[in-house]
């Protein structure tokens, strides 16, 4: 008998539990429908932006692989300026542009790649580019600012700095800025570049 009293005070006990479950689902079915609704939309939306976007990377690859001519590294740059890759390819475009003295069209290019580029290693690469063309446009003030904010800026790799800091004594040999020159000479212990550079730096300004 004792036995049964128990099984019936469970039985009651599971019965009371389940009736405060539904009353409760009932009193707020409303805002569980809605709630159950949203987390499903927000789950089908970056499933469906996963898809997408792996689907569009697929696609920026194929593209890249087609690239033949200038044209083609337009039209990329345009269509895929989300991705680091189109930065890349308008830092080549740039190098082009540049190739050819279409000064103009080179600095939009590596502008371009610089804002694409902006949190990455190479973004240096497209103010290097940037301030070359700035110079081959006779603004060697403008490449020198440039340059500048590559070689004192500690953030950026030792290579990128070392490059411009190349770049920047040969332009002050080109405009016989002797002062400004010994300036970059003297700032080269402060600045850690690789030795390669600091040696071209000098022979550079032993042959002003």
């Amino acid at each position: 008998m004792k036995n049964d009293d128990n099984s019936l005070s469970e039985a009651f006990r599971s019965s009371e539990m389940n009736d405060r479950i539904w009353l409760f689902f009932q009193k707020n079915s409303k805002i569980i429908l809605v709630t159950t609704a949203i987390i499903v939309s927000i789950a089908t939306v970056f499933g469906f932006q996963k898809l997408w976007q792996n689907h569009e990377i697929a696609n920026m690859q194929t593209a890249y692989a087609s690239i033949k001519t200038k044209e083609d590294k337009i039209l990329f740059v345009k269509k895929y300026k989300r991705y680091k890759l189109a930065g890349v390819v308008s830092l080549v475009l740039g190098d082009d542009y540049l190739e050819n003295s279409e000064h103009e069209l080179a600095k939009s290019a590596y502008k371009n790649a610089g804002a694409i580029l902006k949190h990455d290693i190479l973004f240096p690469r497209a103010v290097i580019g940037q301030a070359m063309t700035e110079y081959k446009s006779n603004n060697a003030t403008a490449a020198g600012k440039l340059l500048n904010s590559i070689i004192y800026d500690e953030k950026f790799d030792r290579v990128f700095r070392g490059n411009a800091a190349y770049a920047l004594a040969n332009i002050l040999k080109n405009e016989q800025k002797s002062e400004q020159l010994d300036s970059l000479l003297k700032d080269m212990g402060d600045i850690d570049l690789y030795p390669k550079f600091v040696n071209a730096i000098h022979k550079i300004s032993e042959e002003n």
